[in-house]
């Protein structure tokens, strides 16, 4: 008789496995943070006046527009490329390794943010802006890595961390976050890329059925 009854707990985490095996998430977050920093970048750039006042004001709703366009298209594209050739695939359990990498990670970035908003008190939360959103996003890569079963994205929170630290350096303000971005957002796509065309050669098309 129980065989006759869906598995409830498979059928939960399907949506999950289902939105992280192809990289199309980590590749249209990727274009996102790429069209912000260069947004920003753009406007930095653009001599004081009326031009550089309007382009200002419509910043607020590229970065609308561009998040929710994105997870559009995330959704649109899983419905022509990953269901027609994988529908819902299980992720592997995370190990040993990978659990003691996560904790880590996780103590390491901890410890990074405590000192880095210490240090911002004395300098200048100016001057420390791209260390404290590296390492923000390294965290946020570290929850997801776990609740999402998605152990790749532990290796982009190691990026992030390095990079936020890494711009830090340059000690140029908030001009470095506009490049953060950018630097995290080809990091992004790369992955996203790579983890696709991997996809696409290990499920070709009809595989579903």
């Amino acid at each position: 008789m129980t065989g006759q009854y869906p598995n409830l707990s498979d059928l939960q985490s399907r949506p999950l496995r289902y939105w992280n095996i192809d990289g199309l998430p980590e590749l249209m977050m990727g274009l996102v943070w790429i069209l912000w920093g260069g947004s920003f970048i753009l406007g930095e750039s653009l001599p004081k006046g009326t031009a550089r006042n309007v382009f200002w004001m419509f910043i607020p709703a590229i970065l609308c527009l561009s998040g929710v366009a994105s997870n559009w298209a995330v959704k649109r594209l899983k419905e022509r490329i990953t269901y027609p050739r994988a529908g819902f695939i299980e992720m592997k359990q995370p190990g040993g390794a990978l659990r003691l990498a996560t904790a880590a990670v996780a103590m390491v970035s901890a410890a990074a943010l405590a000192a880095l908003v210490v240090r911002a008190r004395a300098a200048g939360i100016q001057t420390m802006i791209s260390p404290i959103f590296g390492v923000l996003v390294s965290l946020a890569f570290l929850v997801a890595s776990v609740r999402m079963k998605a152990p790749h994205y532990l290796a982009l929170a190691g990026l992030s961390l390095a990079l936020g630290l890494a711009f830090g350096a340059f000690q140029l303000g908030w001009e470095s976050l506009n490049y953060l971005f950018l630097a995290l957002g080809a990091v992004c796509s790369l992955a996203g890329a790579i983890r696709l065309a991997l996809f696409l050669k290990r499920h070709p098309a009809g595989a579903a059925e």
